[in-house]
């Protein structure tokens, strides 16, 4: 990051001039529903099949992101599985014929054994383009694009419906405001500090707070969907890729858990309060995915699970600087 303010990871900012490439892409997104988030693609998927398949219940893994769980368990039933990044799924276990939703927990594969006659929906958020081969052919393939993409905005589906029982369309101008007010403070505050933190932060709340309290479904905006159409994906995925050998190289004799979109390592609860603050005293701002449905921390074999973003927006500079506050923040546990 060229910039006066150092910060590694929270929300994009906007980086359109970066990555604009002046080639239209509209060939790779339209074979998808656009969606204005991942959510939404999927409970217009959940919609369709109540309607037209007489859908009841869904299984959904125990890890997720309960905000969506929230969204569709008013439409039909919701039942947990236990499921982390680190489980083998058996399938065998699921009742014949059920809707079951695997995560490619950051962009890994999902590891399955066992055959069912399952109609399986996969979350591909945290590696939207992943090609990855199963034993089961997924029913649906959904996702957010705003966890890997700086667009702040937007989520797919895949096979795209026959229609949808509740029109989506775009946002309007005045509710996407404070996204975009947002992205382009927060960049001014990246280039210059010329900008306050608590004013995008507020609007980036605000955005966040629209997406968990409507069930409207929209479509993406025609703002970010034109964005889409000219960005430069290969220079995203290969900074990031190029990123993360370096980090899971570097700190392959620490419990790491290797993964396609953060840098991921294993601490024991006693640790984690400390090693948060320590990183967010460093401009540092770890991610732990996600809370329990209780909205407690979500334990994996008794430890807590804790990512960095490493992503295009980061160069060697920025992960030696990293490695060098990690160092010292293991050093004291």
């Amino acid at each position: 990051m060229k910039n006066s303010l150092w910060e590694m990871g929270s929300s994009f900012h906007e980086c359109i001039d970066e990555l604009n490439k002046q080639v239209s892409h509209i060939s790779l997104w339209s074979k998808y529903s656009l969606y204005l988030s991942g959510r939404y693609a999927l409970l217009d998927l959940i919609l369709y099949k109540k309607k037209y398949e007489e859908l009841t219940e869904i299984y959904i893994p125990s890890y997720y992101c309960h905000d969506v769980t929230r969204l569709i368990e008013s439409h039909v039933k919701v039942t947990f599985y236990e499921c982390s990044p680190i489980s083998v799924v058996n399938l065998s276990l699921f009742p014949k014929g059920a809707t079951v939703i695997l995560v490619e927990y950051m962009g890994n594969k999902v590891k399955t054994i066992g055959d069912n006659l399952l109609k399986i929906i996969i979350d591909k958020t945290h590696n939207p383009f992943s090609e990855f081969s199963y034993s089961f052919t997924p029913e649906f393939q959904f996702g957010s694009l705003r966890k890997v993409f700086p667009t702040g905005e937007g989520g797919f589906l895949f096979p795209k419906l026959h229609f949808s029982l509740k029109k989506t369309s775009s946002i309007n101008d005045d509710r996407l405001k404070s996204l975009k007010r947002a992205m382009y403070l927060k960049k001014l505050y990246l280039n210059d500090g010329n900008a306050d933190k608590k004013s995008f932060l507020k609007d980036f709340n605000a955005f966040e707070e629209l997406l968990s309290n409507t069930t409207d479904i929209y479509s993406i905006s025609e703002h970010t969907l034109a964005f889409l159409c000219t960005m430069d994906v290969d220079t995203i995925y290969n900074k990031k890729n190029k990123n993360l050998d370096f980090l899971y190289s570097y700190y392959k004799d620490r419990e790491i858990f290797k993964n396609n979109c953060y840098f991921s390592f294993f601490v024991s609860l006693k640790y984690y309060s400390f090693i948060r603050s320590k990183l967010i005293d460093n401009h540092i701002y770890p991610i732990v995915l996600w809370p329990n449905y209780e909205g407690n921390i979500h334990l994996i074999d008794g430890k807590v699970l804790v990512s960095l973003h490493a992503d295009f927006r980061y160069n060697l500079e920025d992960l030696k600087k990293l490695t060098t506050i990690l160092d010292g923040i293991f050093c004291e546990i």
